[in-house]
Order: C-alpha cells, then structure tokens, then sequence
C-alpha cells in the first residue's frame, strides 16, 4: 500500500517547484497563510534559512547574503530572513549591504500591519545605536499588537540604552509577564536600581457576582 511510505525527496522536488513558480510572480506575503503555501515556504526554509544561518555561523558571509537575499526576494517580510540580513551585513561590512533601507522598504509594502517587520526594523536601529529611531519603530510594532513579546521586550532595552529607565522598567514588567524568556534586561534593570515589579491585580470572577446590598455598592470593582 503505497499510502503507508514516505518520500521525503519527492516532496523536496514538488516544493522546490513550487518555488520556482513562486519565483515568477510577484512576492509574497509571509504573514499570509495561502502565501506560505503556494510560495513553497517549508521549502525556502529548509534549502535557504538553514544554510544561510549555518553560513553565518561559519563566518561565510557571502553565501549568508546570498541566501538572505533569495529569501527575501520570495518574501520581503520574512521575518528570520531579515534577521539573517541584519546579522550578516553588522559583521561583514561589506558594501553590498547598502541596500538595507530598500529591503525594509519592501518589507513594509508588502503588509504595513505586520508587527513583526517594525520589530526586526527596530532591532537593527538598535544594533546600530540609533535608540530614539528603533523606539519609534517598536512603537510602531506595539500599536499594532500591544501584546508582541519581543517588541515589548526591545522597546525596554531600547529605553535602556537611552538611560530612561522607568519607561524601560514598564515594558520590562509587560515583557515579562507576556513570558519573555531573557533575563538580560531584568538584570540591566537591577543594577541600576530600576527593577520595580509591578503589582498583579487579584484576579476577578469569571462570572458576574450577585448584586451586592445597596449600602456596598460602592465597594464594587469599575471595570
């Protein structure tokens, strides 16, 4: 019964087609699903991202760009394939990485409400010390989606950086409570004495209480 094995090499060929096809269209959306699919995502990971990522590992810069590149030429706003860009072009210094401004450009074209594209955009205002811009970008980012753990989390060690601290500690605390996994910045935060956990409200009753006796009215919770 043929339904019982697995080709693994046949559905790297169907995807690898589905690639090139995708190669003659204009690109695609990573934050739409049918995009994904139809645009060979799984495909572009497995024969792009990784390599290019080993590639930076290594040191090999070039293919690194190269992959990047490809990747993002499929996807503006993939968000590992920005990523790999920025780490790429912050340690090779090559000329070729110019163009960073125009690969943002196109990343927000192709969907302006993706939180994760000013994400990524803040983090590399970040790395390149420019605070009050990636704050703007993360900004950005958080309107979209106040509930963005990384943005939450960048915005306070961009907030850091420029010595506000109180405002770092608040997007900390929101960071944290989302689930941010760092300890980085909680750290940062202590050792200058600005690490001030907020306080959790009680939790309220799932369901509505019985009306209180009307001299207790105004002991009630306004929501």
């Amino acid at each position: 019964m043929i339904s019982r094995f697995h080709f693994p090499g046949i559905a790297v060929v169907i995807g690898s087609l589905a690639v090139c096809s995708a190669r003659a269209d204009t690109p695609r959306d990573y934050y739409n699903q049918e995009a994904r699919i139809v645009g060979g995502l799984e495909v572009v990971n497995k024969l792009h991202l990784t390599p290019g990522q080993e590639a930076l590992r290594t040191r090999w810069y070039e293919k690194a760009f190269n992959e990047a590149g490809y990747i993002l030429n499929l996807f503006p706003n993939h968000p590992q394939g920005l990523i790999l860009l920025v780490q790429t072009c912050e340690q090779w210094k090559s000329p070729r990485c110019s163009g960073m401004d125009d690969a943002f450009e196109k990343a927000v074209a192709i969907n302006p409400n993706a939180p994760g594209t000013y994400t990524t955009i803040g983090i590399y205002l970040h790395r390149r010390h420019q605070y009050a811009e990636a704050i703007k970008s993360f900004e950005k980012a958080l309107e979209i989606d106040p509930n963005s753990v990384n943005a939450q989390y960048n915005i306070g060690l961009a907030y850091f950086e420029s010595k506000q601290y109180d405002l770092a500690n608040q997007h900390a605390q929101r960071a944290y409570a989302l689930g941010a996994p760092f300890p980085f910045l909680r750290d940062k935060l202590q050792q200058v004495g600005h690490w001030k956990p907020t306080p959790t409200p009680d939790p309220q009753p799932a369901e509505a209480s019985p009306q209180p006796p009307a001299g207790r009215q105004g002991n009630a919770v306004k929501k």
